[in-house]
């Protein structure tokens, strides 16, 4: 969550409000599916 903290802190400095939406899919037994998803993408956009 400190990554979180310190991204609305940042946009919040010229801002005088920061609106926010986290929302995580948590998957028990899958790893690595961010990294897997950043390939999936990049596979389907070098194939168009």
């Amino acid at each position: 969550m400190d990554v979180v903290r310190r991204a609305v802190e940042a946009a919040g400095e010229d801002a005088s409000r920061v609106s926010l939406v986290l929302k995580a899919d948590i998957r028990p037994g899958h790893t690595g599916q961010l990294d897997a998803k950043v390939e999936r993408v990049e596979r389907r956009l070098s194939a168009d």
